[in-house]
């Protein structure tokens, strides 16, 4: 008999248990109907957030970039107008000098050397042969042509030009970065704006104290991302090749001709310097940094699903379900 209510009371104590841990169960389950939605919402709100702030901070970063590539072109632009042109300037006066040397040489020096060194023979019959000589050698000398190579113009010492082939240089190692130092009158037809550049450039005009404008445009190959400065004419230097073409070096005039690029006026905005970069590829950033975010954040989600619903069982298991009924 003894037996029997033993086995009993092991029965009634292995109900009691599973009916506690189906209660606990039902519990967890109804906390965990409220608490997953709110998790998922949480993730889906912070995954939208830090999507935008990873977007806007990649297009930051982008247009820093494209702010330190114009203002190393920018100074490329100093560096050429300071040192490159005054260079070939003196390069050239030394040329000229040298010419104008040999020529007074020939033309006066050597006759009158030649003439002193008759003056000092003896002989009347050799100076008169010496005589003929020189004579024969100043005709001579007048008869060579004296015509040398017109000065030649290097565009190289252009501003616009340096500052362009060296962005060029620069784009082989980054592609998706185009540049541009585009002019309503430029003298290089290549720098020329087209519609949209001249809408920057006029905007730079009409509000001379804006130091930079960027934007979104839709181009063929679809939305793009430009960053642009305006260009004024902040030197005189820059008055002698853009003034008017009579002052402007004949060598330049030949090359590029008379009918664009003069007129400019001192601290005139005559163009934009315009870097653009297409809009994917902030895009493109902030998507993979997006991703690598997502994913510790579904782990650190995952953990605390975890932690809480431990924490949520435990607390229910010790305060919430009515204590196990003491076995006698």
């Amino acid at each position: 008999m003894r037996t029997v209510l033993k086995v009993n009371l092991i029965f009634f104590n292995l109900e009691i248990d599973v009916t506690r841990a189906i209660n606990e169960l039902r519990l967890l389950l109804r906390f965990d109907l409220i608490f997953l939605p709110l998790m998922a919402v949480s993730f889906c709100a912070a995954g939208y957030i830090i999507r935008q702030q990873l977007r806007t901070l990649a297009e930051e970063e982008v247009l820093e970039n494209a702010h330190v590539m114009m203002q190393t072109a920018r100074a490329s632009r100093v560096y050429t107008t300071s040192q490159i042109a005054p260079l070939l300037d003196h390069e050239q006066s030394r040329v000229d000098r040298a010419v104008k040397s040999v020529h007074q040489m020939l033309d006066e020096h050597l006759p009158a050397a030649l003439q002193k060194a008759i003056d000092h023979l003896p002989n009347a019959r050799e100076k008169q042969g010496l005589q003929n000589v020189r004579q024969q050698i100043v005709e001579s000398i007048r008869q060579e042509p004296r015509e040398l190579p017109s000065a030649e113009f290097f565009p190289q010492c252009i501003p616009f030009y340096a500052a362009t082939e060296a962005f060029n240089y620069f784009r082989s190692q980054y592609p998706d970065y185009a540049y541009k130092e585009a002019a309503l009158n430029p003298m290089n037809l290549r720098d020329r704006t087209v519609e949209w550049e001249a809408d920057i450039v006029n905007i730079f005009i009409k509000t001379p104290a804006k130091a930079e404008f960027f934007g979104h445009r839709e181009t063929p190959e679809g939305t793009s991302l430009y960053y642009s400065a305006p260009i004024r004419v902040d030197n005189d230097s820059c008055l002698a090749c853009h003034g008017t073409p009579g002052n402007a070096p004949p060598e330049m005039v030949k090359l590029y001709g008379t009918a664009n690029g003069f007129g400019w006026k001192l601290h005139d905005v005559i163009g934009a310097q315009i870097v653009s970069v297409p809009a994917n590829l902030p895009d493109r950033a902030a998507e993979a940094a997006l991703t690598r975010t997502l994913w510790w954040l579904a782990i650190i989600f995952g953990v605390l699903f975890l932690l809480v619903n431990l924490a949520f069982y435990l607390f229910t298991h010790r305060f919430v379900m009515p204590p196990k009924p003491p076995s006698s």
